[in-house]
């Protein structure tokens, strides 16, 4: 059963269920007013009676029923012995009405040849002191005829209201189940094409079906990029690694061809072939620290004090490198959550970036916010052209393409330190201008006390 027949199903059963339930409890409330009313009445008009009998010594009894008598039924006076003393009817076959003494006071509707009647029976005490009962007996097929009407309307109105609710909720079944609709034949054709194609939205409106089919789209585009730059990574890996292995195979060729008798062609193959298998270490490695980066998690970070770490790091690498770095910080202590080893890895990366590209001092410096830290590695170089920086933290990705090979750069380094930044909770950000330098701004939270 699909999603619209069950919504209207349900809605259609659900409102039968509330008729039956509301048009009974009306029906029966109607029915008891009405006749509790009926009965309140004739009880009024049979203490007036026996009022009248009492004070009206003037008129006979027969006269005072009779002054009583109501439109269509009888009035008696009943002894003991189940005997009409005194009758006074509007029809004589009310006469036939079986007579029932009761010593008190009792209200009830009775069936009678197909009629009903309400009886109302009063005791009360003769002159004699014997203890007999005025009874009141009135037809109220009219007003039984007005409960089939009334039963009669509520159950014409359930059936065209329920004919009402059955289209409406066809006509609501379709507008909650097309979207869901459209996210199913999106999903197969996803399925069928491996495409990821988007559900179309058309309805301004806001409500969760449509916010259903937003986050699907946006989870869709989310797995193309990530699909895109999967496909990227592994084509741009794949070329980096094949450029060496295309270099170590031809020297090797060479030196079969010649290594043997020219012994300068063997030194210049084999410092090539270290060269490049040089190059292929530094590759791979930098892939399996992005992979790294991708898994690092809370539990394995912990709260540290980055001042000495950076001071640390900083006195390790300044013996390679051909600029001075210079690092500024107002306090001695400054805690972060950290990996300690991958936040090494990440300073290593920025100030070996700037070290690249830059000819004069690294200024590296600490900034206190209330809850965040920054971390500022700037550099006097060559500076990053505006219309490449949007891309300088994607994978495999370098502004020259021609100098890969002279710094012996990868494309995955600014990528690496982006994600670790990431998964510190914090992000990277890059301000630079071409011919005057860059700046790269690590913010992450600190770490409370």
């Amino acid at each position: 059963m699909g999603l619209r027949t069950r919504i209207q199903m349900s809605t259609t059963v659900l409102l039968i269920v509330l008729l039956v339930i509301a048009n009974t409890s009306i029906y029966l409330i109607f029915k008891h007013n009405s006749i509790e009313s009926e009965q309140n009445r004739l009880v009024n008009t049979a203490s007036n009676i026996i009022e009248e009998l009492n004070t009206n010594k003037q008129s006979t009894i027969e006269q005072v029923l009779h002054s009583y008598l109501i439109t269509d039924g009888m009035i008696r006076i009943v002894n003991h012995k189940n005997n009409p003393i005194y009758r006074t009817t509007t029809d004589n076959a009310y006469k036939e009405i079986k007579s029932i003494f009761r010593n008190d006071q009792y209200q009830d509707v009775v069936t009678y040849m197909g009629s009903k009647f309400i009886i109302v029976s009063i005791p009360i005490i003769d002159e004699k002191g014997n203890i007999i009962s005025l009874q009141i007996i009135e037809n109220v097929d009219a007003i039984f005829s007005n409960f089939d009407e009334l039963k009669g309307v509520l159950v014409l109105a359930s059936v065209v209201v329920i004919t009402m609710l059955f289209i409406a909720g066809w006509i609501l079944g379709g507008i909650i189940s097309r979207p869901v609709q459209r996210l199913i034949s999106t999903m197969k054709t996803i399925e069928e094409n491996e495409s990821y194609e988007q559900i179309a939205i058309t309805e301004s409106r806001k409500d969760e079906l449509i916010q259903l089919a937003m986050s699907f789209n946006r989870m869709i585009a989310k797995l193309e990029k990530s699909y895109l730059t999967q496909e990227q990574f592994v084509s741009d890996a794949s070329h980096e690694l094949k450029t060496p292995l295309t270099v170590i195979l031809s020297y090797v060729k060479l030196l079969k061809r010649w290594g043997i008798e020219r012994p300068e062609v063997k030194l210049e193959a084999i410092n090539a072939i270290e060269s490049e298998s040089v190059r292929m270490k530094y590759l791979t490695e930098q892939l399996l620290q992005l992979a790294s980066a991708e898994k690092l998690t809370d539990s394995e970070k912990e709260r540290a004090n980055i001042v000495p770490l950076i001071d640390k790091t900083i006195k390790r690498i300044q013996p390679m490198y051909k600029n001075n770095i210079q690092f500024i910080s107002r306090s001695a202590e400054l805690y972060v959550n950290i990996h300690e080893q991958s936040f090494t890895q990440l300073l290593i990366i920025l100030l070996d970036n700037a070290n690249k590209y830059s000819s004069d001092i690294i200024k590296l410096t600490l900034i206190e916010e209330k809850d965040i830290l920054k971390i500022r590695v700037e550099d006097k170089g060559i500076g990053i052209p505006e219309e490449e920086q949007p891309y300088i933290f994607d994978r495999m990705y370098r502004v020259d393409k021609t100098r890969n090979r002279k710094t012996g750069g990868t494309g995955l380094g600014l990528a690496i330190a982006k994600r670790i930044s990431e998964q510190h909770g914090g992000y990277i950000m890059l301000e630079s201008t071409e011919k005057i330098g860059s700046i790269f701004l690590v913010i992450l939270p600190r770490s409370e006390v």
